[in-house]
């Protein structure tokens, strides 16, 4: 995963991710969700999860480890940002 850097209208994503956000914009309806990661573990075996912005043509996921302090509204479903 490369470092996530780089602002945008969707939050922090790696530079590459910023170039085709500008470039080529994705199409359709925005959707964001967690999602957790079954064999992604840290060291100390707690496992990580992934956040993931995801149009019709592109998809933006960036892994998070379980101490790192991710303010987001407490949901396990769907959010359309259409």
């Amino acid at each position: 995963q490369c470092e996530e850097d780089q602002a945008t209208p969707f939050g922090m994503v790696c530079p590459d991710c910023k170039r085709r956000l500008y470039t080529r914009p994705p199409r359709g309806n925005l959707m964001s969700f967690w999602e957790s990661q079954p064999v992604a573990f840290t060291l100390d075996r707690e496992p990580c999860f992934a956040y993931s912005l995801m149009w019709e043509d592109y998809r933006i996921r960036s892994i998070h480890l379980p101490e790192q302090n991710i303010e987001s509204p407490e949901s396990t479903e769907v959010q359309s940002h259409s």
